[in-house]
């Protein structure tokens, strides 16, 4: 269940609103989104549509999305089609360096140098923090 906490920055209340989950037995912030002040929300629930200053993406299921995308349009199956079988010292075949690639590029853009880390990050495998 989610609850309204509040913080204090420079002598102003801030207001969140932050959902709990258990990880190894121990409670753990599982998200947390910002409310603003309780100005922002008393004018929320009377209606008002201030448009925000600033808003941020939470990404849900891209990953996959894109995966799904991948693996219909066979981008590996072309691309080892063209290139040819893959080596024998090589743990997966140039199709699916390329289709892993392209995930990332669509998903969070970094060099091909970056891409190793990005692949070792928890989101990248869909499993969360």
């Amino acid at each position: 269940m989610a609850s309204i906490i509040s913080k204090k920055v420079n002598g102003q209340t801030y207001y969140y609103l932050r959902q709990m989950a258990r990880v190894d037995g121990k409670p753990k912030m599982a998200w947390e989104r910002y409310l603003g002040k309780a100005e922002d929300i008393e004018a929320a629930v009377a209606g008002s549509t201030a448009v925000p200053e600033r808003t941020r993406h939470l990404a849900f299921g891209d990953l996959a999305a894109t995966w799904s995308v991948i693996k219909r349009l066979g981008i590996a199956e072309i691309v080892d089609e063209v290139v040819g079988p893959r080596r024998a010292d090589a743990s997966a075949s140039v199709g699916t360096y390329i289709a892993l690639l392209v995930l990332n590029r669509v998903v969070a853009p970094c060099s091909k140098l970056g891409f190793s880390d990005w692949w070792r990050r928890p989101q990248a495998t869909g499993s969360s923090t």
